[in-house]
C-alpha cells in the first residue's frame, strides 16, 4: 500500500468552525428563491414549513421576494400551502 501524506502536515485535520447563524442566512435565502422559483408542488410543500416568512429575517434587498412568496403561497391552488402560510404569516 502507498503512504499517503497529508499536504500541510502542521494542521490539526480540524475544520474552521462555521458562523451558524450566517449558514442560517444563507439557508433563508437558498429556501426562499426555491419557493418562489420552483412550481413544483412537493417542492413548495417541503420548503414552505421550513420557511421564514418574516421581512426581518432577510436583508431588505429580499424583501419583495418575502412578498412573493406569501403572494404565491395565499393564491396556490394547493389548500396545504394556502393553510400553512396563514399559519406561518398569522394574518
Amino acid at each position: 500500500m502507498p503512504v499517503v501524506r497529508a499536504e500541510n502536515p502542521g494542521t490539526t485535520g480540524r475544520a474552521e468552525p462555521h458562523d451558524g447563524s450566517a449558514v442560517v442566512a444563507e439557508w433563508n435565502e437558498a429556501a426562499l428563491r426555491e419557493f418562489v422559483s420552483n412550481e413544483h408542488l412537493d417542492v413548495r410543500r417541503c420548503v414552505l414549513p421550513g420557511l421564514s416568512l418574516r421581512k426581518e429575517a432577510y436583508p431588505s434587498e429580499l424583501h419583495d421576494l418575502v412578498d412573493a412568496a406569501v403572494a404565491i403561497a395565499r393564491s396556490h391552488a394547493d389548500e396545504y400551502i394556502r393553510h400553512r402560510v396563514e399559519h406561518q404569516v398569522g394574518d
